[in-house]
Parts: structure tokens; sequence; C-alpha cells
């Protein structure tokens, strides 16, 4: 009996010792052949799919990862996304799955960079000067409506014109907020892909 607990001593000693050796970013760039950014990003789904494992389990110390961390790494590379890998985690620990804090929304990108939120600013300026634009051009309409109610006094005439300038002023109105919101996508949209190809780099 003794000899069993002794046997379940030296099993458990050799699990604790089983992940010893440590690996710099380099370490794991060459051996998973991928770049520096890449490692961080493989890292992070890591800790995320495990995250009720302390941090140092993985991540030992200030720029060095232990052996069990890159063997999680080499499984994530073998599943075809994170997410099918944290699920894959959760379902053989029995854990549910962490939400990701970090995900942001696909209509909403996040803007970091000066160069696009000027790009951005410049699109509201343009905007704004359409919209004064088509102003003018509503009111010179409003003015030919008057003069012309003016000119053949007929009532029914006016009210037509009028419905029918309302009409295109909701539609200009409609289009030009359909426009902003246009440019406005299309320059975030940019701009998310912008920083997630300088992520990969």
């Amino acid at each position: 009996m003794y000899q069993d607990f002794h046997d379940i001593d030296a099993i458990e000693v050799q699990d604790t010792e089983q992940y010893t050796v440590h690996y710099t970013v380099d370490d794991l760039t060459a051996l998973l052949k991928v770049k520096r950014r890449q490692v961080f990003n493989l890292v992070k789904t890591v800790k995320q799919a495990y995250f009720w494992e302390p941090e140092t389990v993985f991540n030992p110390s200030l720029g060095k990862y232990s052996e069990r961390c890159l063997v999680e790494l080499r499984r994530v590379q073998t599943c075809k996304t994170s997410s099918e890998y944290i699920a894959l985690v959760a379902s053989e620990n029995q854990k549910p799955q962490q939400a990701n804090k970090t995900s942001t929304s696909a209509l909403v990108p996040t803007r970091h960079t000066e160069a696009l939120e000027n790009k951005l600013a410049n699109i509201q300026k343009n905007t704004t000067a359409l919209n004064v634009s088509v102003q003018d051009r509503i009111a010179a309409i409003k003015e030919r409506i008057a003069t012309e109610a003016n000119r053949t006094k007929s009532n029914q005439t006016v009210l037509d014109d009028l419905e029918a300038q309302q009409a295109i002023t909701r539609g200009i109105e409609k289009g030009l907020k359909i426009f902003e919101l246009e440019q406005q996508a299309a320059a975030a949209t940019v701009e998310q892909l912008t920083l997630e190809k300088l992520q990969q780099q």
C-alpha cells in the first residue's frame, strides 16, 4: 500500500515537471513559424480559453512562456478559428466559454489613427457644405414657386407645386443622410482593415 502511494507521488511530481522549459517570443516565432504579432495573438487566445487558470501557467514571467503554453499554441494552430479552439477547450474541461471582452461591433469599428480621423472630418465638412448647397437650391425653388403662385393666382397649382417640392426636399435630405452614413461607414471600415493589416505585420 505504501508503494502505491509512493507511485502516485512520483506521477504527480512527473506531471508538475513536465512543463519546465521556458521559451521567449523569438523561440515561439521560430517553433510555430509565425510572426511575433501572431504569437501574441495566439497566446491571448490560449489565456482566454483557459480563463480559470492563473496567467503564470502559460506566462510564468515577463517575456517567458511555458512548455504547456507551446503545446496549447500548437493546438490553436490546428483549429480553423480561435473560436473553435476556445469551444474545444471549454468542452474538454466542462467549462463555460468566457465572452471575448475585446470584441468590437462590426458595424462601428473603433478608429485610432489620426490620418483616418482627418479623412472622416473632411468627409463631414464636405457633407455640411453639400447640405448648405441643397438648402440654397431649396430656397430658390420655393421662391420660384411663390413667383408662379403670384402669376397664376391658382391656389391649387401652388399647393401641388409645394407638395412636389416638399417631396423633393424630403428626398434630398434623406439622400444626404444616407450619403453621410455611407461615407462614415466606408471610412471606418477602411480604417479597421488598415489597423488589422498593421497588426499582422
